[in-house]
């Protein structure tokens, strides 16, 4: 039984939803909503009455304009930034215009409130704006411009040249099955980043779909007003939407939700393959309506792929629950990703002769007899041509049995082989399932291309039709024989099961070679081309492990940190397809593919492999501390420290745990649980030359100049590198010896060239000095380095940080402060991003704004700017006296 307050929260919801409907179907819509409950309703009936006899109160804003004006007009400029340059676009209680924002030299799109809607943006949709992704339309920042009208709020987002899909379509565009998978692909991969970010649209529809062409002309699907529909119904009370696109649970006045979300992606997908809505001319709910009944199976157009029928369907289930979780499962269930296919060298034929046969079958335990299975795969013959057919009969057998030990939930995978599917005449994905009751179904097919063997295979979920994941690889003579455990990983992989044939047989001397290449990526950042001829060497030793290509992977990833050249990371994507085509379920490859993504920005894709690492083995050390990294870079610190405490729990005698620990500490300002776990790394291990550099960094920055100076000798004594030099240069620096403060941080440049920080510290060094061109060089180096990275991961507030600096240095002073805010708000607390915006903030002049930052400064970070030179006027600030003395005592 529901409360008083959930009952009037109910009532007040769905009556605000009625009353944006033309009067005459106000009533209906309130049965709908209210059939199971009749009080309810005739509570509703009164409440709307009432509401239509007071002029509509809760949809009017306080103060109410008969004649909406624009805020904006064309040729003004807001802000002292801004230019309008014509309105394109107009909503109930907006207007979107084209401008030109005279600070970055570039077209936006300003998105504004009406007069009288101000409130339309809040504070709250903050979280939806800082979704980041090719398919959502990227907006910047929210405003606030002084008018006649009093103050307006507007976003600034990016300019979108196209039109919207509805008005595509509105106009007869007919788009073929390529078009219609690419869009369909873009629209699911948009809204999946913004429900992992946890931002629900609530009004995703046709016209928010705006279609363009990205700057290499492929088409690109955008969507658009994320957060804003959520906006409108806060500041309503009440749930709003477009009713064709409305899922039938938001008729009944439930609250909007992924499943919602799910419920109109399928009318879109089901207007791109028909050119209409599943109920065309249906404009709002009745008793009869379709909305509760199911959707007739007309999704069928000519030219376009018969499954999409079940996906589109299943998305526009009457139960929220039935419909699909998310989506990227609508993604997976009909996007034909990208094959990887893997160049190796020529393939003899005869050498497939050396494919064992089936895989002899252990009796099972009678628990597992008893246990049902959750998952049953039918391996469909294989299609090949007729002179492959025996070879390809060896190849699904040798992967059944692989498959077969496999668990599921505790149960033992029920694997149908080929023969018994041609024995049963089974030919349909249909029969399948009905036939063996199976889940899944495993095709491959297996081709001669030219001197290799191409093997491409696919996954396919049943219930519905669509495949979950796909495969493609060449194999020559001396990999050929791993193909079945190739496809055998691919089903573990995609069912996420657990089993044995994630370990890895290598032979000793390839093992030998590999660890030592492993360790020396571990321990030294500069190690990549030492490291790679290791894992080369392994591999050809041992060509049918995926670890050395994994390590290849690894060492390129690493070269492309250190140079930021982008061949590097292609070569890193073939060795890792290379090692995909022996075993796509391998800790290796799963650990190497994690680091891939973390690298270019796809935090979510490396944590999904990094926890299939952890269900493989769930005391895997490196998935724990990756997955801790990806949080601190996501600015969730303390999950990043709690995952990296639990590896210290599985191998407490790891230095370089503490090393990654440390620097968590670090950047939340806890210089002293800092300076513990560097200390413990270098007890642990002499000859870690970049522990020492951070015990370095992190006591020079508690004011402890003769140990930090020991410490950084120490790391130069046991090898040269960037980290130790730019530390030592800091040192000299604070001594007021600029000049071989900038000797150290040249040669830390030319070390790493690709590190903004070494160019950062150059860049103060030389205008300390009186050398400003080298300064403003120094200084656009950093920017550059740094916007490349923040492009990766808009969200990292120290990378902003850092831009803003560097934008101060070269004078652009709006720029700064812009950018600094930013950072200040993605990441909160941490200490290097606070002494920055203090740098900044003093630079500009604005003290108090300094004093306000500082106090959200540790104690450590507080007497870290007793140090810096180029404060010297805040240090003789009693307010900042003041924080110096809270300091002292450990506090604030």
């Amino acid at each position: 039984m529901i409360n008083d307050a959930e009952r009037d929260h109910r009532v007040m919801a769905v009556v605000a939803s009625a009353l944006q409907k033309p009067a005459e179907l106000r009533r209906s819509f309130l049965q709908l909503a209210f059939q199971d409950d009749e009080a309810l309703y005739h509570e509703a009936a009164e409440t709307l009455e009432w509401e239509e006899r007071m002029g509509n109160f809760l949809l009017e804003p306080l103060c109410v304009f008969k004649n909406l004006e624009r805020p904006f007009q064309p040729g003004e400029l807001v802000c002292e930034r801004f230019e309008i340059v014509r309105e394109i676009g107009e909503g109930g209680m907006g207007i979107v215009y084209e401008a030109y924002d005279r600070k970055r030299k570039q077209r936006i799109a300003i998105k504004s409130a009406k007069t009288g809607f101000r409130r339309l943006l809040t504070p709250e949709l903050e979280n939806a704006l800082q979704v980041r992704h090719p398919n959502i339309c990227l907006v910047n920042e929210i405003h606030t411009a002084q008018t006649a009208h009093g103050e307006i709020d507007f976003l600034t987002m990016e300019f979108l040249d196209g039109q919207s899909l509805s008005t595509a379509l509105s106009l007869g565009a007919k788009f073929n099955q390529e078009d219609i998978m690419e869009i369909a692909s873009q629209l699911c991969a948009g809204l999946a980043e913004a429900h992992r970010s946890g931002v629900i649209h609530r009004d995703l529809k046709g016209a928010n779909v705006i279609l363009c062409r990205s700057a290499d002309g492929k088409l690109r699907a955008v969507i658009t007003d994320f957060g804003l529909a959520g906006a409108a119904v806060d500041a309503l009370g009440a749930l709003a939407g477009t009713p064709t696109y409305m899922a039938p649970e938001l008729w009944r006045g439930e609250p909007a939700s992924k499943a919602s979300d799910i419920y109109a992606l399928g009318v879109i997908l089901y207007e791109l393959v028909t050119g209409r809505q599943p109920y065309a001319g249906l404009q709002e709910p009745s008793e009869d309506a379709a909305f509760t009944s199911p959707v007739p199976p007309s999704v069928y157009a000519k030219g376009v792929d018969r499954r999409w029928n079940a996906v589109i369907l299943s998305c526009l289930d009457a139960s929220p629950s039935t419909r699909p979780q998310d989506a990227a499962e609508v993604l997976a269930r009909f996007q034909r990703k990208p094959f990887r296919k893997v160049s190796l060298v020529a393939v003899v034929l005869v050498s497939l002769l050396i494919l064992a046969g089936f895989i002899p079958r252990v009796r099972e335990p009678l628990l597992d007899m008893m246990r049902p299975a959750k998952v049953r795969l039918v391996v469909a013959p294989a299609s090949s041509s007729e002179e492959m057919d025996a070879t390809s009969r060896r190849i699904l057998q040798n992967a059944s049995g692989l498959i077969r030990p496999l668990r599921s939930g505790g149960a033992k995978v029920v694997v149908t082989p080929p023969e018994k599917v041609l024995n049963g005449n089974v030919i349909t994905p249909k029969q399948a399932k009905s036939h063996f009751h199976a889940t899944h179904i495993l095709r491959v097919s297996v081709r001669r291309e030219q001197n290799e063997l191409e093997v491409r295979a696919s996954v396919i979920d049943l219930g519905t039709q669509g495949s979950i994941r796909e495969f493609s690889a060449r194999y020559a003579p001396e990999t050929a024989e791993d193909i079945p455990k190739a496809l055998a990983g691919l089903v573990s992989a995609t069912l996420r099961l657990q089993g044995d044939l994630a370990s890895e047989p290598i032979s000793p001397a390839a093992k030998r070679l590999y660890d030592q290449g492993m360790d020396l990526l571990r321990k030294n950042s500069y190690s990549y081309d030492q490291a790679f001829s290791l894992f080369t060497e392994a591999a050809r030793l041992n060509p049918h492990s995926p670890l050395p290509l994994a390590g290849i992977s690894e060492a390129k990833i690493q070269k492309f940190h250190g140079t930021k050249q982008q061949l590097y990371l292609d070569e890193a994507q073939e060795a890792l397809s290379r090692a995909e085509a022996l075993n796509p379920d391998s800790v290796a490859v799963h650990l190497a593919s994690g680091l891939l993504y973390r690298t270019n920005g796809q935090y979510g894709k490396a944590l999904d492999d990094y926890q299939r690492v952890l269900e493989i083995q769930p005391a895997n050390v490196s998935a724990l501390v990756r997955s801790a990294v990806i949080y601190n870079a996501q600015n969730m610190l303390d999950k990043a420290i709690e995952n990296c405490q639990k590896a210290i729990q599985f191998e407490p005698d790891a230095p370089l745990l503490y090393q990654q620990l440390g620097s968590f500490y670090y950047y939340q300002g806890k210089y002293l649980l800092a300076a513990e776990q560097f200390q413990k790394a270098v007890e642990r291990d002499h000859t870690l030359a970049d522990s020492y550099a951070s015990l370095g960094a992190v006591l020079n920055d508690l004011g402890r100049q003769a140990e930090a100076e020991q410490a950084l000798l120490q790391s130069l004594k046991i090898r040269e590198t960037a980290l130790a030099l730019s530390n030592l240069g800091l040192i000299r620096e604070r001594q007021g010896r600029d000049a071989e403060a900038a000797g150290y941080y040249q040669k830390a440049a030319a070390l790493e060239p690709g590190n903004y920080i070494d160019w950062l510290n150059l860049g103060d060094s030389e205008r300390r000095l009186g050398r400003l061109a080298e300064a403003r060089a120094a200084f656009r180096k950093v920017k550059e380095l740094a916007l490349v990275q923040l492009h990766q991961n808009p969200q990292t507030g120290h990378l902003r940080a850092v831009v803003a600096y560097a934008e101060l240095r070269l004078g652009h002073n709006s720029a700064a402060e812009e950018e600094i805010n930013e950072a200040l708000h993605s990441a909160p607390g941490n200490s290097q991003v606070i002494y920055l915006a203090v740098l900044i903030y003093e630079t500009l002049g604005q003290r108090n704004q300094t004093i306000d930052v500082l106090k959200g400064s540790t104690p450590e970070g507080i007497r870290e700017i007793e140090h810096e030179r180029d404060l010297a006027a805040l240090q003789q600030d009693p307010r900042f006296l003041q924080l110096v003395a809270k300091a002292q005592e450990g506090g604030h």
